[in-house]
């Protein structure tokens, strides 16, 4: 076996001359893997057995805490929802919100009380010591939903995670609402099918293929557009001033997704969503480096990767189309053009409705854009 060294748990090798190679995902001593033959499956399994005791439990359904729920469809379509239900069901039990009224939580944002507008509070040191353990305890659980099943919640949780070292009581109560809205939508998840373009293209009103196509966006600016207004004779945390950078890959499926606050405070929109594209870009190039790896970037890779984003004048900059107002950017994120000219990716403009990446940008306050949004990329748990 190979080992990946852009991904040290992954590996990849010929076990049968002439049959097809076998991938193998490992986590300390859980073991996935995978073959297009079922012989070498097979010869995996003993080969695998002969250096230590080993428990094979047939088709996946469980790894990592993840429910795997397969599918096959009468036209001959697979899909494969991933759930996480046990585990969402934890934090909602301890708060005693697993009943908690369906119509109510809709969202985990709290209409007109955004995370970053939280004013501090002065509790004494052991009631603030216990509040910081109980938060710290709540946002990791919810940190590990929204990395592997739950990205409706990346954006709530990367908010809720700045505030970590001194958190007050809103910031809690709201992590609290976040815990609400998982016990309506614990039996969500992402989801794969090989007929995963034509979902999209619903939505999109324009033809995919089955291959990767990805989505960046960047909200400009605050969370709270008043913040400078009830701030005005208190400290303002510099990075609430950050614009949320998020991108979104989709390979039928969502792949890989990210939220998180930007490092520098960006000039304008067009800066803003210029730093996304690069991030995205980045990505890719580690992610092509993967499939390269493995063997299968020629069935999952175009031959340029599409990266849409819904700001028309970071799409122009990366034509090339530089105004005058963004040339201090054009050097420091130069990565993008390269790989334009590269035939690796290619920047399409995108209306900022039809962007998906939009979801992980800000704390929307259009709850039924949100769940849009959020049911395209999720889905409830499949029946067999």
């Amino acid at each position: 076996m190979k080992q990946s060294s852009i991904s040290p748990c992954l590996f990849v090798g010929t076990l049968i001359d002439g049959q097809p190679p076998v991938y193998v995902g490992i986590y300390v001593d859980d073991i996935i893997y995978f073959s297009s033959s079922y012989d070498v499956e097979k010869e995996f399994e003993k080969r695998l057995s002969t250096i230590g005791n080993v428990d094979v439990m047939g088709q996946v359904s469980h790894f990592l805490g993840i429910e795997f729920s397969w599918k096959h469809h009468q036209d001959g379509n697979l899909s494969v929802s991933l759930t996480q239900q046990s585990f969402a069901e934890n934090p909602a039990d301890s708060f005693n919100y697993a009943s908690a009224s369906v119509s109510s939580y809709v969202s985990p944002y709290r209409s007109g009380l955004p995370i970053d507008a939280i004013p501090p509070s002065n509790l004494p040191s052991l009631a603030q010591d216990k509040l910081h353990l109980q938060y710290q305890s709540l946002v990791g659980s919810l940190n590990w939903l929204a990395h592997t099943t739950h990205p409706d919640l990346s954006t709530v949780v990367s908010l809720l995670a700045q505030h970590q070292s001194h958190p007050a009581q809103g910031h809690m109560d709201a992590a609290l609402h976040v815990i609400k809205y998982i016990a309506q939508t614990k039996s969500m998840g992402i989801y794969f099918s090989s007929d995963r373009s034509s979902t999209l293209e619903s939505f999109l009103h324009f033809p995919l293929s089955n291959h990767l196509v990805s989505m960046a966006d960047a909200n400009w600016g605050p969370q709270d557009a008043s913040v400078t207004k009830h701030t005005q004779f208190t400290e303002l945390l510099l990075f609430t001033s950050r614009s949320m950078s998020a991108f979104y890959i989709d390979l039928m499926g969502p792949l890989h997704w990210i939220s998180k606050r930007q490092s520098v405070t960006a000039g304008s929109s067009a800066e803003a969503e210029i730093y996304v594209t690069n991030e995205c870009v980045k990505f890719l190039l580690e992610l092509q480096q993967i499939m390269e790896f493995l063997g299968v970037q020629g069935i999952f890779l175009p031959r340029e990767t599409l990266i849409y984003n819904d700001n028309k004048a970071c799409v122009d900059w990366s034509k090339c189309s530089t105004t005058k107002g963004l040339r201090h950017i054009q050097m420091r994120e130069n990565l993008v053009r390269e790989n334009i000219q590269n035939h690796l990716v290619k920047i399409l403009h995108i209306d900022g409705k039809l962007n998906l990446a939009d979801i992980f940008t800000k704390e929307m306050k259009d709850t039924s854009h949100f769940v849009e949004l959020r049911d395209i990329i999720m889905c409830h748990r499949l029946s067999p």
